[in-house]
């Protein structure tokens, strides 16, 4: 491996572990407004989360192609390989990356599952009340109450 080529390596891992650690702490914010029920803040942070994911995509890509420039395979396997002659701080970084990686995923593994049984609460919670509008008493022409046999549903006017 040429001496040379290591620093932009090195400086690659560095990079997306910082990206995945800005990465991890929305996702940790994220996990925290869908535990509260705060839902108003997260449309901002989705576009936080976008962003990120797309610089992640462009830092894993280019450290791809620095592998294969290297003459290494790309992928985990590559970056092992690189590691057996890397410093000691460039093999921690990697390894820093790697867990902070497995964070990442692991709170948004949970933070869908809240998602998930948020949306089953608001479906539950909307078949009620449009169970109860079907059921909606009225009154007549005469005056005299009588249910509602239907007519128009409440998405509907």
């Amino acid at each position: 491996m040429a001496a040379a080529a290591e620093p932009l390596l090195e400086n690659l891992v560095e990079r997306e572990l910082r990206r995945v650690q800005a990465f991890l702490a929305v996702l940790r914010q994220e996990k925290s407004l869908l535990e509260a029920a705060n839902t108003e803040p997260l449309v901002a942070l989705a576009e936080e989360k976008t962003r990120l994911a797309v610089e992640l995509s462009q830092l894993c890509q280019a450290r791809e192609a620095e592998l294969t420039r290297l003459g290494l395979i790309p992928g985990k396997a590559g970056m092992n390989l690189w590691c057996e002659s890397a410093t000691a701080a460039s093999r921690s970084s990697w390894q820093r990356l790697l867990e902070a990686a497995g964070e990442a995923k692991a709170v948004n593994d949970t933070n869908g599952k809240l998602i998930a049984l948020r949306l089953q609460h608001n479906q539950r919670a909307l078949a009620v009340l449009t169970a109860a509008a079907d059921q909606a008493t009225t009154y007549g022409p005469d005056g005299q109450q009588r249910l509602s046999s239907g007519g128009r549903s409440l998405g509907s006017a």
